[in-house]
């Protein structure tokens, strides 16, 4: 009995602490944390420097902060980067990797040679053209996140294994490769995984430099803060009530007399510019340049239709890799993003 009544009191106190602080909840103001206003950008302010919290889950913030100011930027990079990236898409350079050295697994008459380290200059010149420049990873980040605890990774690719098809015709008798694979340390995308988380902060400094965190910030501001440091990289300026606010470590606010009309005239000299492309190419940048200036010139453009089309054309042209066309393209779409976010276009 000694136990039960032990047990019946303890229970008795358990419950009249319950009750007095159920009271005292009710009773006592809150705390002035519970004054704050928990937004999106609030939370994703306090956490992204948090390298304790999951990319997946700050990029899913991204999506929702995307839908409640209307940037379908911030959206399609969000849910890009979550789902991963079609071969329709066109994969961020920061995930994409210099070709990496090759593993070799051969024969030589009765000698086999297992898991050699070779490099493309150690190929035959025949088979360079099958050999990419760089990797794109396109896997979805949780994927990337997995592969990034790996100590090493092996893969092959269609052109990897054309490569190989052509080598072997140029061997002799009782020699053959037997397979080819790319192999990439886990430290390499836990790389990826740190330019995505780097863009990130960079995305949410820039919406919570001039914007109170109670508050969500204009859909043309979260479009140029993604153009800026996601799509193509350049500068931009954005105009508040309070006057320009540069972003980017070389912004400057240079709208000062740009007019719709100038440019428009900044298309042309990238469209002259285009002259010297391959007809592949300059198709595709016409192409891009054309819908560009249809959507500026159209009766109310949507500022951030503006700046990702903006960004297309730019990648196009710093695609082709001649510097006429990169600086034609790079100062016409400074010139048109300044004057998206700025409100020139409705």
């Amino acid at each position: 009995m000694p136990y039960t009544l032990a047990f019946e009191a303890t229970k008795g106190a358990y419950s009249r602490r319950r009750r007095w602080a159920a009271v005292r909840s009710a009773s006592d103001p809150p705390s002035s944390l519970e004054h704050v206003t928990d937004t999106l950008l609030h939370s994703l302010r306090e956490h992204v420097v948090d390298e304790s919290q999951p990319l997946a889950g700050l990029l899913r913030k991204c999506l929702l902060l995307g839908a409640e100011t209307g940037s379908d930027a911030l959206r399609d990079w969000a849910r890009k980067e979550l789902t991963g990236y079609g071969d329709e898409d066109e994969v961020p350079k920061y995930r994409e990797v210099p070709c990496p050295a090759m593993s070799m697994n051969s024969m030589s008459g009765s000698t086999w040679t297992a898991n050699q380290s070779i490099s493309r200059l150690q190929m035959p010149r025949e088979t360079w053209e099958y050999l990419p420049d760089t990797l794109p990873f396109t896997e979805p980040i949780e994927q990337l996140q997995q592969l990034s605890e790996q100590k090493s990774l092996n893969f092959t690719s269609e052109g990897l294994a054309a490569a190989q098809a052509v080598w072997n015709k140029k061997l002799g008798p009782f020699q053959q490769i037997m397979s080819l694979s790319f192999v990439v340390s886990g430290s390499v995308i836990a790389g990826i995984l740190g330019q995505v988380r780097t863009h990130l902060v960079d995305i949410v400094a820039d919406l919570t430099s001039e914007n109170p965190l109670s508050e969500l910030p204009e859909k043309g501001k979260v479009d140029a803060a993604v153009s800026n440091h996601v799509g193509d990289i350049y500068n931009t300026t954005i105009r508040t009530a309070a006057g320009p606010v540069a972003i980017g470590a070389k912004a400057q606010a240079t709208t000062q007399g740009l007019t719709v009309e100038g440019t428009l005239g900044l298309l042309d000299k990238v469209q002259e510019a285009a002259a010297d492309i391959a007809d592949a190419q300059r198709t595709e940048l016409l192409d891009a340049l054309a819908d560009l200036r249809a959507t500026v010139e159209s009766e109310a453009p949507d500022t951030g239709d503006v700046v990702k089309k903006v960004g297309k054309m730019r990648a196009l042209a710093d695609k082709v890799g001649l510097p006429s066309v990169a600086a034609a393209a790079g100062g016409a779409a400074q010139a048109i993003t300044e004057l998206a976010v700025s409100g020139a276009f409705g």
